[in-house]
Formats: structure tokens, C-alpha cells, sequence
């Protein structure tokens, strides 16, 4: 399926449920009965990735695949929404709300490694170990289908808006933790 259907799917659920908000102000998305290879699109509620060091949001450049994802200032925007997913491998997907692709930490598990959009699909790249979600939490990468002690990152703690996210050694710094599946 292709992301332009994928938007008509979300257009139409939302225009269902314009009416239903989430303390907050964030819309509700329900499900709809499309399809993206091993995880359903749209079914749930899409929210934020807030880090907490810097207040700032993920979002990707553009919704599309191979976008790299970047923080930007909170906006509430279905750019910087996200739903999470969780694997039959043990972790979570990540899905973008505006572009209908997943959260992939792109190359290997090594610090500097960038993240962006892919293709939704079964591959370790698009998985990530975290506690339980909701939550506020590190999320390391699971390439190889394991944990790789490699976790999502704001480089430097850096404040910069455009600034690409990274796998880096999970160090416990508020760089590395994450508000995720809040309003």
C-alpha cells in the first residue's frame, strides 16, 4: 500500500473522529483496515516523542521514506506524531503519523548512527527495546534482532532544531530519555 493511500485512510478516520481530543489537545486517530506488512497503520492514538533533556520533538524532514528524523520545537503536528507498536519480536515499531513509515535506525548499531523513515516492515532495524509504554524511558536499538546497548540520542544534548537523532552507547543521560506515548 502506498503512503498517499495510507493518508486517504487517515484523512477519513480523522474526519470521523474531529470531534474526539485527547486532554491535551491531540486528536485521536482510530484504526483503519489498511495494512503495512507486519503492523496495522493508524490504529491507536499518535503522540509525541518528547526528549527530556531539550523539550524538543521528533519529526522527520519530509513524510516520506528515507527522510532523516530530526527534533524540532513541539507542535503538535501529525509530522512529530508518533504510535507505538508493540513487535511479536519483543520491542516496538514506531510509526509516523504523516508519512505512514517507521522509525529505522539507518546502517548498524555504533555510535552516529542516524535515524529516519523506512518502509514498515519486519527488520531489526525498526525495533527497539523500552519499559513498558507509556512511559518515560531510554529506547535501545535491537538491531540483529537483540539488544545492542546502542540507544536513541540527541547528539551533544544539543538544543539545535534540525538536528538529526543518532544511536549512541545507552548512557542514562537525559539526552537518551524519551517521553513517549503521552499528549
Amino acid at each position: 500500500m502506498n503512503v498517499s493511500r495510507r493518508k486517504l485512510g487517515l484523512v477519513a478516520s480523522v474526519a470521523t473522529l474531529a470531534a474526539a481530543v485527547v486532554s491535551g489537545g491531540g486528536a485521536v486517530a482510530q484504526a483503519s483496515s489498511a495494512s503495512a506488512g507486519h503492523i496495522k497503520p493508524f490504529a491507536g492514538v499518535f503522540n509525541p516523542i518528547q526528549n527530556v533533556g531539550n523539550s524538543m520533538c521528533l519529526q522527520p524532514v519530509n513524510p516520506v521514506v528515507n527522510s532523516p528524523v530530526v527534533q524540532e520545537p513541539c507542535d503538535g503536528s501529525a509530522m512529530q506524531g508518533w504510535q507505538y507498536i508493540s513487535d511479536s519480536h519483543g520491542g516496538y515499531d514506531f510509526l509516523n503519523q504523516a508519512s505512514g513509515a517507521c522509525l529505522n535506525a539507518f546502517i548498524t548499531a555504533e555510535n552516529g548512527a542516524p535515524f529516519g523513515l523506512s518502509s514498515c516492515r519486519s527488520v531489526s532495524n525498526e525495533l527497539f527495546n523500552t519499559a513498558s509504554l507509556p512511559n518515560v524511558t531510554s529506547v535501545e536499538s535491537k538491531i540483529g534482532w537483540r539488544n545492542t546497548g546502542y540507544c536513541m540520542d540527541v547528539p551533544g544534548a544539543s538544543k539545535q532544531a534540525g538536528l538529526q537523532i543518532q544511536l549512541w552507547g545507552c548512557n542514562g543521560t537525559l539526552a537518551q530519555r524519551w517521553v513517549i506515548g503521552f499528549a
